[in-house]
């Protein structure tokens, strides 16, 4: 199938069934420094460059682009189009794609598809015509636009790439982003010069721009549009008129992605996605380097990222200053202050959780004010296509809405019925002395709380879908509490469930004390430091080979985990495992329950597999990108070895092929659309997305804030691997993952509320493992724990409340900054009054003293 192209400053020619590469300006002006064009003679020098993912050179061709356009041709010419398959109703197919057709006005050009389709239809619309008038339409839009565009052939030739642009020193441009009332920040110069000042800077040391819209008064004072300024301000124009995600649907295009900057890529490669620093923390530049690569949306999460790192360090350092002190403790035989020092550990962990979340609230609001975030996400959120406004209002709307909570409630409540009937099922077994299940509960929990993760994650999607969200970021957002609401309950309950439901949930109740300790304890045997295991007693018939009988004394160290109703003596379902003589309880032991070891074996198992995941799950979209990317390289060069070969060069970092190849020069856009094919930055994609890859360390740091007081080493093992984590996520972002439409955002949105939702939960879990789990406190009677739980959560509650109001969101310097903002904005855009021409005779007047 064929496409037009428009070059530079002349009509459109014709169709063609095959495009060659053609530069992006006809008038030898250069974009950005980075083109690989002749602009002087006109010829086309190829310059080679590296990618840090390919050992080989491969060709910048990318042309100065700002958005990439892939299309398909025709089967005869290697694609995948039939050309001759007649299109079914082609009128409402272009009337999707063109979807103001019913208002002309809103395009630069007529829509002339219409009425060719209408000549055509009496014989029937091949596809491959179709598909001629629907991209003759797309260019001639683009044209009219205002827009550059240059095609070029894949290196296969089965595909077309069109490249656009519309350069920030072109005046539409600036016609768009006025239209559309964009801010940009003022020059430093023109703001010392009209204010007479430095430019504001926050408590933090940064330096903070004054925005204005975008228009002819001001076009002179603001800095020069960066290249996400002109893929934002492309795309939207362009889908205000044209929906390209029904173009995808169609075929009509196979791709799009905006175009890779390479020397961007280059100097983010060097430091902030390097592998071979990933000890080094991330710095304020280069948060702001992936800010003009990647946008603000990405660059928040990798603010809030690195600001998680470093407030694990500090974590980590109280972790371990608790572990030395209970050691000491140990040793030195201090054993009432021993059990006290994990209490205090908890006191810190909760101060933790929560002057994190608001010292980082302060920190997103400076890093809003500096980038000119603010209102940004009613400002300049671009409309879904798929959003139906015939459903806003409607019962059918709110139908659907009432359903997706209906579904993720069943599913909740399905998850929870599942972990109580393993319990349950273990409890029974054990009361039979069958305990295969027990050895290996632990791990079938882990593996059931992955796997209905990853099935949630598949399901929930669909159901936002449901929602008929009207822009990307309120859908993103639902999906983010929809996910995070199932995976945080999938990751918490069932330590909550062996924590405090055990108990009671698989008690022992036999006529006697000792029927029901034989009954606990005939398939496992004593706890070690018993009595009845220092005298030889058989925990099958509760006698000794020399004849002494198990008598009630014997099972002392049971008393504080028995309860006695009418008729029957209950055991624990949560009974000691091991003892040893001394501690805080009445009857002289320090026990170890049942619970406590399958919580840590469960908790350590479950984080274990939350990291070892994440970074798998990382790295398995490197391989398949490199594999990718080398197997086309293999195809088109005439390597003669194996194609699996090739790609363990790769893998090793070497060249693919240890000879030289007489084929085709691999691309930087076909490198860059090949990465879009394999993993791109999409839901559901092994390329990862904003709301997947917050999530998974959402769900570790909501483990940390919660659990990490039964076992501190988790703080050691988050701290470490998510310094490896951050820089392999790094890697993939710039190397692997197709780069990302660069949206703007005013924070990490909903998730901040998620991480205040993770901070309420972890307040009152803490208090209750310190109160019902944890030595000493679980040993007190039951209505002095109760007590203290109340009194202690309401205390911390208390504190938290009391932190939130000392740090408040907005810090004093950015309102200070704001109120200067709006009096520099007065000095900046409106000019200063004159006298009034016609002066009104104040001759009359008197306002004397006499």
């Amino acid at each position: 199938s064929s496409i037009v192209f428009f070059p530079f400053g002349k009509a459109p020619v014709s169709l063609i069934s095959s495009l060659a590469h053609s530069p992006m300006s006809s008038d030898g002006d250069s974009y950005d420094g980075y083109s690989n064009i002749d602009r002087g003679g006109g010829c086309d020098i190829r310059r080679m460059g590296t990618v840090p993912l390919l050992a080989e050179e491969i060709q910048i061709d990318d042309d100065g682009a700002s958005v990439v356009f892939i299309f398909p041709r025709d089967e005869e010419a290697g694609g995948e189009i039939d050309a001759e398959a007649e299109k079914d109703d082609p009128q409402a197919a272009a009337r999707n794609i063109f979807f103001m057709w019913d208002n002309p006005a809103f395009y630069p050009v007529r829509l002339t598809i219409f009425d060719e389709l209408e000549a055509l239809e009496e014989e029937g619309v091949p596809e491959g015509e179709y598909q001629d008038l629907v991209r003759k339409m797309f260019l001639a839009i683009l044209q009219a636009g205002g827009c550059r565009a240059s095609s070029s052939s894949s290196i296969d030739n089965d595909e077309v790439f069109l490249k656009v642009a519309m350069p920030g020193t072109e005046a539409r441009l600036g016609e768009i982003a006025e239209h559309y009332r964009y801010r940009m920040p003022v020059r430093d110069e023109v703001w010392v010069e009209t204010a007479g000042r430095q430019p504001f800077e926050n408590d933090e040391g940064l330096s903070v721009p004054v925005y204005l819209e975008y228009n002819k008064d001001t076009a002179h004072m603001v800095q020069d549009f960066r290249q996400i300024d002109e893929i934002r301000l492309i795309m939207k124009w362009l889908s205000e008129r044209v929906n390209v995600e029904e173009m995808l649907k169609q075929k009509v295009i196979v791709r799009m992605f905006p175009a890779c900057h390479y020397n961007q890529m280059l100097e983010l490669a060097a430091e902030w996605a390097s592998l071979r620093r990933p000890h080094l923390a991330a710095n304020y530049d280069d948060v702001e380097h992936v800010r003009d690569y990647f946008g603000e949306h990405i660059a928040f999460f990798f603010l809030w990222f690195a600001s998680y790192k470093k407030g694990l360090a500090l974590l980590g350092m109280a972790s371990f200053v608790a572990w030395i002190a209970k050691h000491f403790a140990s040793a030195l035989d201090l054993n009432v202050i021993k059990p006290w020092i994990p209490e205090f550990f908890v006191i810190y962990l909760v101060l933790w959780v929560v002057g994190f979340n608001e010292l980082f609230k302060r920190k997103s609001a400076r890093f809003r004010q500096k980038w000119g975030m603010k209102d940004w996400d009613s400002q300049q959120a671009r409309t879904l296509p798929s959003f139906d406004r015939k459903m806003e209002g409607t019962t059918a709307g709110d139908f659907w809405r009432m359903m997706a909570q209906v579904v993720t409630g069943i599913y909740i409540t399905t998850f929870a019925v599942a972990i109580l009937g393993i319990a349950i099922i273990n409890g029974e077994m054990r009361m039979n002395d069958d305990m295969r299940l027990a050895a290996v509960q632990p791990y079938i929990v882990s593996v059931l709380m992955k796997v209905c993760s990853f099935v949630w994650s598949k399901v929930a999607v669909n159901i936002v879908k449901w929602e008929n969200h009207r822009t990307m970021q309120r859908f993103d957002d639902s999906l983010a509490w929809t996910l995070a609401s199932v995976k945080l309950f999938v990751a918490i309950f069932p330590f909550v469930q062996l924590a405090f439901l055990e108990p009671s949930l698989n008690e022992t109740c036999k006529a006697s004390l000792i029927q029901a300790a034989l009954e606990v304890y005939s398939a496992t045997g004593w706890p070690v430091g018993t009595m009845p295991l220092t005298l030889g007693i058989s925990a099958l018939n509760g006698t000794s080979t020399d004849g002494t009988n198990l008598t009630e004394s014997d099972l002392s160290f049971l008393e504080e985990y028995t309860s006695t109703t009418d008729k029957n003596v209950c055991i624990s379902g949560c009974y000691p495992i091991s003892c040893h003589q001394g501690g805080s309880q009445k009857n002289g032991f320090t026990c170890r329950d049942i619970c406590a070891n399958n919580l840590e074996t469960q908790l350590m198992t479950y984080y274990g597999l939350q990291v070892v995941s994440a970074v798998v799950f990382l790295l398995i979209p490197i391989v398949l990108t490199k594999a990718a990317v080398v197997t086309e390289m293999v195809k088109v060069s005439g390597h003669p070895g194996s194609t699996f070969v090739a790609v363990l060069r790769s893998l090793a970092g070497l060249p693919f092929s240890s000879v030289k190849t007489t084929g085709g020069t691999y691309s930087l856009l076909q490198y860059q659309a090949k990465c879009h094919g394999s993993s791109p930055y999409e839901y559901g994609s092994w390329g990862g997305s904003f709301v997947e890859d917050f999530l998974d360390i959402a769900i570790g740091y909501s483990l940390l804030a919660c659990f990490s007081q039964l076992k501190p080493m988790m703080v050691a093992m988050g701290t470490v691997s998510y310094f490896i984590i951050y820089r392999i996520l790094a890697y993939r972002m710039l190397n692997v993952t197709c780069r990302p439409w660069p949206s703007g955002s005013e924070n990490i949105g909903v998730w901040q509320e998620i991480m205040d939702s993770i901070a309420t939960i972890a307040v009152t879990c803490n208090v209750a493992l310190s109160t019902f789990v944890m030595e000493p406190i679980k040993h007190w009677p039951l209505e002095t724990k109760f007590l203290f739980f109340i009194l202690a959560e309401k205390g911390l509650f208390s504190l938290r409340s009391l932190i939130c109001a000392m740090l408040k969101d907005q810090p004093d310097d950015v309102t200070r900054i704001y109120d200067q903002i709006d009096e520099s904005e007065k000095v900046l855009t409106i000019p200063p009054l004159v006298a009034s021409p016609k002066a009104h005779d104040f001759s009359r007047v008197n306002i004397g003293l006499s």
